[in-house]
């Protein structure tokens, strides 16, 4: 797909993911909007290699939480994008990493679900906006909205630099979606993952986000509901990566997201971080953990790391849980290359199968595993929440899975 991802904007409907760039199409009969220096919470989605290349828009939502389309956030690394804050790619801004993407698990290429999570690298340098709290845009059409982006005025027209503003209104009430049309802006290119907002008697609300819409920008968009994923997406996620909502042991993102100490790297795995508190004593650290290196740590192997137990391959950060062998955490490997870490070794599984496995304790015979602790059924809830994502999900197996 082209590096300019469908985008919402004022004045033009949405692509469908995956299609090719929209034809140009008559301009005259349609309103584009104003340009828009205020609206501070709604941002920019911009590549890292170029942060004058638009990808999308968005919307603070939290101090460090920016919320957009699905589409914008699933087909790209999180290290390749920037938030940019300001009113014009143009002129000087402030550009945030993102450090942490989460889409909406029903996302499926339509407006029903089309919802993804950004964590901020760093607290954003504005305040969030306010959500929605009933389902206003199910009112019978037409409900008014006003729309922000930093999309193309027109199909085709090159100028996805610059943030505006518009009017539209709902024609069409679905489930979990709304079909805009033209009041006299619709989105176009660049505004996918805008705010569309509407007029509540406590003020303005924040109450979808476009999803997509025609290639001419003139006819229709789609806009996902807020209120219908509220409850089960968006509220959840904001107190999961809210600053101090995390004790000892938990997996964080950054350091104030634990309510002491720091959020520390596992000294078996740098993928895997958690709140980690100092200590000079293992007394110090509790049941669960163990002083480490000035900091309370989980005994090796890490939950989710190579070598801990685990139920299904999501309780491995990386790898494959073998339930065959203990069900322990591992990794692919080449026999004599010295692929695993110390204390592991190369072990072949049959077939074309070969893992890292813990290598036997002198005193302990055949045991190769060590025993159990809890913590597999919470670290895929915890990893899944807090947007540690790895590859997407497998069907589950009971044996090792085949590199074919």
């Amino acid at each position: 797909m082209p590096r300019m991802a469908i985008a919402l904007g004022l004045g033009v409907a949405l692509v469908v993911l995956g299609c090719a760039a929209p034809v140009a199409g008559p301009h005259a009969e349609l309103s584009m909007g104003t340009d828009d220096d205020g609206d501070p919470a709604v941002v920019a989605l911009v590549f890292a290699d170029d942060p004058t290349v638009l990808k999308c828009t968005g919307t603070v939502v939290g101090e460090r939480v920016v919320l957009t389309a699905a589409h914008c956030a699933s087909d790209i690394p999180v290290e390749n994008l920037l938030v940019f804050f300001g009113p014009d790619l143009r002129r000087p801004g402030t550009l945030v990493p993102v450090q942490a993407a989460l889409v909406h698990l029903g996302a499926d290429g339509t407006a029903d679900a089309d919802l993804a999570m950004l964590l901020l690298a760093e607290p954003a340098p504005v305040a969030p906006v306010s959500l929605v709290a009933d389902a206003i845009l199910a009112d019978p059409p037409p409900v008014g909205v006003r729309l922000v982006g930093y999309g193309l005025t027109a199909a085709g027209a090159g100028d996805a630099v610059r943030k505006r503003e518009g009017r539209s209104r709902t024609t069409e009430v679905n489930p979990q979606h709304v079909v805009l049309g033209p009041d006299p802006s619709l989105p176009c290119i660049g505004d996918s993952g805008g705010p569309v907002y509407v007029t509540t008697p406590m003020g303005e609300r924040l109450a979808g986000v476009v999803s997509r819409g025609d290639a001419a920008c003139t006819d229709r968009a789609r806009a996902t509901r807020l209120d219908v994923h509220l409850d089960a997406f968006i509220r959840p996620t904001l107190e999961a990566w809210a600053p101090g909502s995390l004790e000892a042991g938990a997996p964080c993102l950054y350091d104030a997201h634990c309510a002491r100490g720091v959020c520390a790297e596992a000294l078996d795995e740098p993928s895997l971080r958690f709140c980690a508190s100092a200590c000079t004593t293992d007394v110090e650290c509790g049941a669960s953990l163990s002083c480490q290196e000035a900091l309370c740590r989980y005994p090796l192997p890490s939950p989710g790391a190579i070598g801990s137990t685990c139920v299904t391959h999501e309780d491995c950060v990386r790898g494959d849980c073998l339930t065959d062998q203990g069900s322990v955490c591992s990794v692919r490997c080449v026999s004599g290359r010295g692929d695993c870490p110390t204390n592991f070794a190369c072990e072949h599984l049959g077939g074309i199968d070969f893992y890292c496995l813990p290598e036997p304790e002198p005193t302990c015979g055949a045991c190769a595993v060590g025993p159990a602790r809890p913590g597999a059924g919470w670290m895929l809830a915890a990893l899944v929440a807090l947007a540690l994502r790895k590859r997407a999900r497998r069907p589950l197996s009971r044996t090792p899975r085949s590199s074919s």
